[in-house]
């Protein structure tokens, strides 16, 4: 049971970093063209907090939220793998300029493995409202 909290706590902290992080490339590239289409992609990435949230809180009454965080990272993770396919075929030795997004796409794949035992842990002992 404190593994699922520290689990949960754990998930929410990042998540709430990797927004932060997010929200400062964005400042810093403020000046760049096609700062609309970043932002429109990026607002999506405000739910995760909000879900994690939520599921620390009380898992009993947003349990729903888990099937639908685990379809969004499912995607997250899916999307990155063909970007970084994609974008580092010619760099796949010393593509070192893109590790900040190569260390969000791998927590990433941290976060769904999290949320995941977080879900079986909920099947497992079927968490019903007492």
């Amino acid at each position: 049971m404190r593994l699922i909290i520290l689990v949960k706590l754990g998930l929410f902290i990042y998540e709430c970093f990797r927004l932060f992080i997010l929200v400062l490339i964005l400042v810093f590239q403020s000046n760049e063209a096609g700062l609309l289409s970043r932002l429109i992609f990026a607002a999506s990435s405000v739910f995760f907090p909000f879900m994690a949230l939520f599921i620390l809180i009380d898992i009993n009454r947003y349990r729903a939220y888990l099937p639908l965080y685990i379809a969004g990272k499912s995607i997250v993770v899916i999307l990155g793998t063909i970007w970084l396919i994609l974008n580092l075929q010619g760099t796949m030795i010393a593509g070192k300029d893109n590790l900040p997004a190569q260390l969000i796409y791998n927590s990433d794949i941290f976060a769904l493995a999290a949320v995941l035992l977080i879900y079986m842990y909920v099947r497992k002992y079927n968490m019903e409202e007492k």
